[in-house]
């Protein structure tokens, strides 16, 4: 019988540009969710934008990591 040996995995840590990226992240997705809320309560007329506001931080909150990986990968 051969002895396979499995090689072994290097343990990936985060760096601290990685948990800014992720804060500030997370805390655009909140403002996001947040907006959302605001939406039903905001002066007459301006639901819609105040929705769409939300809607779009939300959206840019899971944008970030994504482009900010992208960077980071293609610089190697």
């Amino acid at each position: 019988m051969s002895d396979i040996a499995a090689p072994k995995r290097t343990r990936n840590s985060a760096s601290f540009a990685d948990v800014i990226v992720f804060v500030f992240a997370f805390a655009l997705f909140l403002f996001g969710l947040y907006l959302f809320g605001a939406s039903f309560s905001s002066p007459e007329g301006t639901e819609f934008w105040v929705f769409w506001g939300g809607l779009l931080a939300s959206c840019f909150a899971f944008l970030v990591p994504i482009l900010y990986r992208w960077a980071r990968d293609s610089r190697r």
